[in-house]
């Protein structure tokens, strides 16, 4: 089943949650934390998401160039939802320049997922289709292993490209309003209950 999906960070702090549900959004992935440090925004949009029972998630964006810097990362996230398990999981934002000059992109993704996975937490992997194409070795990660894509373009080609590997969500603009807030759209395609 396709639902609209938005995430939010503190770009989004002002948005109307009536008007995105009136909107049909049907869940939100809420930036946590940019590296190690704390998005400040984020427990105020989990906050809007539980008033409403709006499934969430949260994401990291990203600045690891190691394993290790990841699991920083990893924990730092892990931290900051104490006892809370986000139910639309929690998802590793690969697109900074420091990430994507990494040494092994791939073990920088496999390192935050497997700490995050080893908190009892579902995590996913979020980049670009170009990123997936030429920067990480889908092939070389878990078939469980769920992919957020960014492809702003009529359709996403993750699955065509990347054959039995599970695509959870697709972003295909950033360029959409609710309201008088800018919001990137997804179509998400995994179970939101």
């Amino acid at each position: 089943m396709m639902e609209k999906v938005i995430d939010v960070s503190y770009f989004q702090k002002d948005l109307n949650y009536d008007t995105a549900v009136a909107n049909g959004v049907k869940g939100v992935i809420v930036k946590i934390s940019e590296g190690t440090s704390i998005e400040e925004t984020w427990w105020g949009h989990v906050s809007e998401c539980e008033t409403r029972d709006l499934p969430w998630g949260v994401y990291c964006y990203s600045h690891a160039t190691t394993p290790e810097e990841a699991e920083d990362e990893a924990n730092e996230v892990l931290y900051l939802l104490g006892q809370r398990v986000p139910p639309m999981g929690v998802w590793f934002d690969f697109e900074s320049q420091e990430c994507l000059t990494a040494n092994d992109p791939t073990a920088v993704c496999s390192a935050f997922v497997s700490k995050i996975n080893a908190a009892g937490i579902p995590c996913g992997i979020y980049a670009s289709l170009s990123t997936l194409e030429d920067t990480i070795d889908v092939n070389a990660l878990d078939y469980y292993v769920p992919y957020w894509v960014a492809q702003y373009s009529g359709h996403c080609d993750f699955e065509d490209e990347f054959p039995g590997h599970v695509l959870a969500g697709w972003q295909y603009s950033d360029q959409n309003h609710i309201g008088n807030t800018n919001v990137d759209m997804n179509e998400w395609y995994l179970d939101l209950n």
